[in-house]
């Protein structure tokens, strides 16, 4: 398996714990508890700025190559690249929701729950999809060149919260991972 797709299929993994974390939050949110905001706008503004701005734009230059070798996978890529688009409003709203609740907005709590819900439905059904139909023509279809040149065109970053060097603001959601990850064990 190539290393780029070893990075989207982690990725992944690190974003379904994100969704998982986000989601224990809307359960208390639900319940009609207080959720812990600032972790779910730390979630939110790690997807807005590294998922959004790296992972799906990888995403969509594999998925060119992949249309371009399989036209029958044509309408699946399409909706994918779609996805990434909607996913990227969803989740600007949904950080302007939680940004406004921690900065002392008041806004409706039907509101956030049903923004919080959408994003994180969408986002799953769409990394089901991309685990299910695209990674495996991925790793069929693609050659050491298209992942070459995939990685030419990404300006890479070093993740800021799975990465060796995590920022600060993200040390409180590193936390939370942590400790969700001691509890399941």
């Amino acid at each position: 398996m190539h290393k780029t797709l070893a990075l989207w299929r982690a990725e992944h993994v690190n974003f379904t714990r994100l969704l998982d974390l986000l989601g224990d939050q809307l359960e208390v949110f639900h319940a009609g508890g207080m959720p812990r905001y600032e972790l779910m706008l730390d979630i939110m503004y790690y997807m807005t700025h590294y998922s959004d701005v790296l992972h799906h734009p990888m995403e969509d230059l594999a998925f060119a190559k992949i249309k371009a070798r399989n036209r029958e996978i044509a309408p699946q890529v399409d909706a994918l690249i779609e996805q990434h688009v909607s996913l990227r409003e969803l989740g600007e709203k949904l950080t302007r929701d939680l940004d406004g609740i921690v900065n002392g907005s008041i806004i409706t709590r039907e509101r956030v729950e049903a923004s919080a819900s959408e994003y994180v439905t969408h986002l799953r059904n769409h990394m089901r999809m991309e685990e299910t139909e695209i990674l495996p023509l991925a790793a069929k279809l693609l050659q050491d060149k298209d992942w070459s040149e995939i990685d030419g065109a990404i300006r890479h970053i070093e993740d800021p919260l799975f990465g060796s060097s995590a920022e600060a603001r993200y040390a409180a959601l590193r936390e939370q991972i942590a400790r969700q990850a001691r509890s399941a064990t």
